[in-house]
């Protein structure tokens, strides 16, 4: 009788299995499960998943005491049958690999409870392809800086297209994460969004970056196949890069220097034979921007102290004049005595204008384009008294507007203001004082500022604070209607007058070893890192002072300053000589003038420190780069590393440089001042910019660099 009730059983479940697929009874006691059933598909296996649903009420039941499972053929025909004992449901069961949509049947008996009763369970399905999941990133940067971290847009797609999956997303670098990692559902053949904000890449080298899909449920296709999970591609890591959205100068006056008018006059008494030699080596300088003095007194005995000589030192100054001309640079006539001049300007500045139509109508001299008048005219004596005042000031620039006009050149010559020095803040005589007047009395007159910046060998923290403080007061402190053009006339670096015992001669030494500063590659660093910060805050123009030996007045040996030494050397070409030269024959004049980033706070023009309610931040020495854009392709990238401006000698040290935004596949040209420590200039080789428009180079940490496009020998 039990057999007969047993089987009688038996036939009954086999009934509800044809006639239900999804749970059958072992009596009439209602079900308490549900089965359903899954298989993903892999390259070489199927993985079948079990799930085991409980009713409410009922306890989970964990196994399955026997599970079967049959696999059919494309036709529907059986392709084969598998039995197993105690399957943990949550594990999923391994199969030969059931192809893409094939049929999968599967029966499960559960046993549950006390007393134990039995369900058997059935489910079907097919078989569907793992997620393939692939990384694309979006238009990814081809460059970055060190100190801009970068966004990167990516998607994530599920190529298969049977199942989504949940996965992170990372980017890998060269040794580890670039980014954290982001996670994200991807539907069946669809496709996801991925941002990965703030990716800092710290490290100036050409890295290879990698899109990389981890961590993915279900598991893709072929995990052990990283050809579609891994999208790699090269940033180029720059430490410096052009902007040339950051436009700091339109119409580049130019650098150049201070001609002395008596070069050929007797106070002077050069060696006329060695003259041409001279002038050989100004013209090879190609300088832009020149000032020439003209003295009321040396050139027209207005004191009436010059009955013998004022021919001869007038010739003189019309020779330089003529000399800077045929070099094609811009001439500032500066008219530097106001003595006479300024208690009867219409007479003095009527017969200027007159020498101002003579050279430029007369002689042909149409390079000279601006004239100044007084030499720092807000100088005050030892009293403490100007030598000028204000309105003596603006009475002389109006007869020469008058003057001017009257000989039809005004338009051709302008007139530019200032020439100042910084004098002490919130005083009469201050800078700004004068500019405050300037700008309220003679803005309508003017076409241009300009001011002189001196420093100490030891303080270059003291150009920085002149070129800041000026740059904030013409760029930001001046109404905008008077913001003009504005040039630094004079500049340069200064020694001791007094050391060891050698004559005295006006800031002319390098105390620790009294050799003269002029000598010394350390004044001509100073020199170019001057124009070059000069240029990054934006000035129209520069002029050392001074381009070559000579007398300017009886005040003899007052100064020592030059870049060519006197004739009993030879016109010896000190260090600064080529240093110039290096920047003047890859730029020109007219061309435009780019910013290279980066750009932080303590690079910013700022009022000067100390000033009442005046922030202040000293530029960290780093290196200092310009960019020069020309027509036709022409572009120059000037640069050094302030970590070397208080080196005398080199210390065997160099500054890697990596500089981004330049034109692809380009070739440039290195040359370097000073690479050998000797003051002079050399072809370091080319470099080829690559598809990323990136340049990477070492330069000695006392030396200054050119990277252009300009033919050099």
């Amino acid at each position: 009788m039990k057999l007969q009730r047993l089987l009688a059983a038996a036939a009954i479940a086999c009934a509800a299995v044809v006639a239900s697929p999804g749970t059958v009874r072992a009596d009439d006691t209602p079900a308490c499960y549900t089965l359903a059933a899954g298989a993903l598909t892999g390259p070489a296996a199927t993985d079948l998943s079990l799930d085991v649903t409980a009713a409410p009420g009922c306890a989970a039941a964990p196994v399955a005491k026997h599970v079967q499972i049959k696999t059919y053929t494309a036709a529907g025909k059986l392709a084969g049958v598998r039995n197993l004992d105690d399957v943990a449901v949550t594990q999923a069961i391994a199969l030969a690999r059931v192809d893409r949509g094939l049929h999968i049947d599967v029966q499960a008996q559960v046993q549950t409870g006390d007393p134990a009763r039995t369900e058997v369970l059935r489910a079907e399905t097919t078989s569907k392809l793992r997620p393939d999941l692939v990384v694309k990133v979006l238009d990814p940067p081809l460059q970055a800086l060190t100190t801009q971290p970068v966004t990167i847009h990516a998607e994530v797609s599920e190529l298969n297209g049977d199942v989504g999956a949940t996965a992170t997303v990372a980017l890998g670098g060269p040794v580890g994460p670039l980014a954290d990692p982001v996670t994200v559902t991807v539907p069946a053949h669809g496709t996801v969004p991925v941002t990965f904000s703030n990716v800092a890449l710290t490290d100036p080298v050409r890295i290879e970056v990698r899109g990389l899909v981890q961590d993915a449920a279900p598991a893709e296709y072929d995990a052990a196949n990283d050809t579609n999970d891994l999208q790699a591609f090269a940033i180029e890591v720059t430490k410096n890069a052009v902007d040339p959205a950051t436009l700091l100068v339109a119409n580049l006056a130019g650098y150049g220097g201070q001609l002395n008018a008596h070069l050929e006059a007797p106070i002077t008494q050069p060696p006329a034979t060695n003259l041409p030699d001279l002038k050989a080596k100004v013209a090879a300088l190609h300088l832009q921007l020149v000032r020439i003095f003209f003295n009321e007194n040396w050139e027209w005995n207005a004191d009436g102290t010059h009955n013998a000589d004022w021919p001869t030192n007038l010739a003189s100054f019309k020779d330089v004049v003529k000399l800077a001309n045929d070099d094609g640079a811009t001439i500032v006539i500066a008219y530097q005595a106001i003595t006479r001049s300024k208690t009867n300007p219409t007479l003095y500045m009527n017969r200027f204008a007159d020498l101002l139509h003579e050279l430029v109508v007369v002689d042909g001299y149409t390079n000279i384009r601006w004239a100044t008048l007084g030499n720092e005219p807000n100088t005050v004596n030892t009293a403490g008294q100007p030598t000028l005042t204000l309105p003596q000031y603006e009475a002389l620039y109006r007869a020469l507007d008058a003057g001017l006009r009257a000989q039809g050149v005004r338009g051709h010559v302008g007139l530019m203001g200032g020439d100042l020095v910084q004098n002490t803040e919130d005083t009469p005589n201050s800078h700004r004082a004068w500019f405050d007047y300037m700008v309220q009395h003679m803005n309508d007159v003017l076409d241009a500022w300009s001011e002189h910046i001196y420093w100490q060998y030891d303080q270059p923290t003291r150009m920085e604070e002149r070129l800041k403080d000026v740059a904030y007061l013409t760029q930001q402190e001046l109404p905008p209607a008077a913001r003009k053009p504005t040039f630094l006339m004079e500049f340069g670096v200064r020694g001791v007058s007094t050391c060891g015992g050698k004559p005295t001669l006006k800031n002319a030494y390098y105390p620790p070893t009294c050799e003269d500063l002029r000598r010394m590659p350390l004044a001509a660093f100073h020199k170019l890192a001057f124009l070059i910060d000069s240029a990054q805050l934006g000035f129209d123009g520069a002029s050392v002072w001074d381009i070559y030996w000579s007398t300017y007045d009886r005040t003899l040996n007052n100064q020592s300053f030059w870049m060519i030494g006197p004739p009993d050397e030879g016109w010896a070409l000190y260090p600064s000589y080529y240093a110039m030269q290096l920047l003047l024959s890859t730029t020109a004049k007219g061309w435009e003038v780019d910013r290279v980033q980066p750009w932080t706070a303590d690079d910013q023009a700022e009022p000067i420190a100390g000033q009442e309610n005046a922030t202040w931040a000293w530029d960290t020495p780093e290196q200092e780069l310009t960019s020069y854009i020309g027509p036709s392709g022409l572009m120059t990238i000037a640069g050094l590393d302030t970590n070397g401006r208080n080196l005398v000698s080199a210390n065997g040290q160099s500054s890697d440089y990596s500089i981004g935004g330049l034109p692809p596949n380009t070739t440039f040209r290195l040359a370097e001042w000073n690479a050998n420590g000797d003051g002079t200039n050399s072809i370091a080789g080319t470099i080829n910019t690559g598809a990323a428009g990136v340049a990477r180079f070492s330069v000695p940490l006392t030396a200054a660099f050119v990277l252009t496009t300009v033919p050099m020998s």
